[in-house]
């Protein structure tokens, strides 16, 4: 496992609440012989670009815990350590139901490289390209129902894939 990435991961978990986080999420889902659960929170970005029009282009950071599990025979599981800057496109009306699309990459570390024959990570270093859509609803848009679509794969991506199927809620304050 790379040091260096783990310290990063940590201590931008541990910087989360200092941050003043804004909301807690859960996700569940999965794929390709895999299940996974996923808890985390969120830090809302405070700027906005594109807003002339009817939408605008806004963000969060995301700190995240997952356990990741295989299904095929003496499959393994792992734990995995996500921190992920996302990208959102949303309409500029806040409260009431409003539709949304995510883009993100994200930085992860798994506890363990081979999860089952099929998927051998060949390390625990990971980056996760992911894409949601959604719909935030609420009196302040507090609640957020997601899905999402993520390859979690090394740089070099000459090993096995995590692509996970996740639909996830939200709770913002």
């Amino acid at each position: 496992m790379n040091k260096r990435a783990l310290a990063f991961l940590l201590t931008g978990l541990m910087a989360m609440p200092a941050l003043a986080v804004d909301g807690y999420f859960v996700e569940a889902g999965g794929g390709d012989d895999l299940r996974a659960v996923r808890v985390g929170m969120v830090r809302q970005w405070q700027r906005q670009w594109l807003d002339e029009g009817r939408w605008h282009l806004t963000g969060y950071w995301e700190a995240s815990l997952a356990q990741v599990e295989s299904d095929q025979p003496a499959g393994k599981s792992a734990v995995d350590i996500g921190f992920t800057p996302v990208f959102r496109f949303r309409p500029n009306a806040s409260g009431g139901t409003q539709p949304y699309w995510d883009v993100a990459v994200g930085l992860h570390v798994l506890s363990r490289e081979k999860l089952d024959s099929k998927h051998d990570l060949g390390g625990t270093v990971q980056i996760a390209p992911l894409v949601g859509v959604g719909v935030t609803f609420g009196e302040k848009s507090q609640y957020d129902l997601g899905y999402r679509f993520q390859h979690q794969t090394r740089l070099d991506d000459d090993q096995d894939t995590l692509d996970l199927h996740q639909v996830r809620l939200t709770y913002l304050y």
